[in-house]
């Protein structure tokens, strides 16, 4: 199979495409390299330097590629950040993510995952751990934007029948991840 990795030169998203490059698939990363860096890129990748948002790239990309399963790790992650500037945020893990879906849909790609957040969708939890029942409790901007994201998904899945998976991630630690910004 094919798949697009979004994200694929950052911490999580490297080593997924290691992953799916190790089982056999051919993979075709999208990054912008704004947190990524290119040292995390697998060779035997295709990588194309891009911003989600940008629509005409992503849709020559999308009919150049023809993707069988996007796997969507690409966003704005910083929680200050999203505080400083909930705009930028909006537009990237939002409009970026939007402008995927369409392109997964018109390419007809088989399976969308995404990757949502465990910790701040679920807010303050107390002592007991949080269930996929509990009601969303973003406390940030970036926390929204992956709660509007999951809305989306669902609406795709039930307008034009695109199939998904999504994971909310707790903190998440390992190779490659950054220090300098990345909670694990």
């Amino acid at each position: 199979m094919k798949i697009l990795v979004t994200g694929g030169a950052g911490f999580i998203g490297s080593n997924i495409a290691d992953a799916y490059i190790k089982a056999g698939h051919s993979v075709v990363i999208v990054d912008n390299l704004s947190t990524g860096k290119k040292e995390n890129l697998n060779p035997k990748a295709k990588f194309y330097n891009a911003d989600i948002t940008d629509e005409k790239k992503i849709a020559q990309i999308f009919e150049r590629e023809k993707p069988d399963i996007v796997n969507h790790h690409a966003a704005q992650i910083d929680v200050r950040k999203s505080l400083a500037d909930p705009v930028f945020d909006a537009e990237t893990n939002v409009i970026g993510t939007v402008n995927l879906l369409q392109n997964s849909v018109k390419n007809k790609v088989k399976k969308f995952i995404f990757a949502s957040s465990g910790g701040v969708m679920y807010g303050e939890c107390g002592k007991k751990a949080p269930t996929e029942k509990e009601t969303p409790r973003p406390l940030s901007p970036y926390g929204i934007t992956k709660h509007a994201v999951e809305h989306y998904l669902d609406f795709y899945a039930e307008t034009y029948g695109l199939k998904y998976v999504m994971f909310r991630y707790g903190n998440v630690y390992g190779p490659r991840q950054d220090p300098h910004g990345e909670a694990g």
